[in-house]
């Protein structure tokens, strides 16, 4: 299954170096997609290439997920633009 975020992207952003260091990863990661799917309405693992803006609020929500700390406001910013991305392709379909 495809993820917004690589699983070398993933153990960049959580500072790890293997599954070892967390193994629910998987799980956070299925979260983290389905989570921005829901608030966005778009599914960003869809595409051949998955848009920068979805790699990092992705990111920010798994260090969240991982660390049970709160989402920071760069995260919200990061949706709405994601948002706006998906209902600007959504129009010109």
């Amino acid at each position: 299954m495809a993820h917004i975020l690589t699983q070398e992207e993933a153990f960049s952003a959580l500072r790890i170096s293997s599954m070892d260091e967390c193994p629910n990863l998987g799980l956070l990661m299925s979260a983290v997609d389905d989570g921005i799917k829901t608030e966005t309405g778009k599914d960003w693992t869809a595409g051949t290439t998955i848009d920068p803006t979805a790699k990092l609020a992705a990111s920010l929500l798994l260090i969240c997920l991982k660390e049970g700390t709160d989402l920071p406001k760069s995260y919200g910013y990061k949706i709405v633009q994601l948002e706006a991305k998906a209902l600007e392709a959504a129009q010109s379909v």
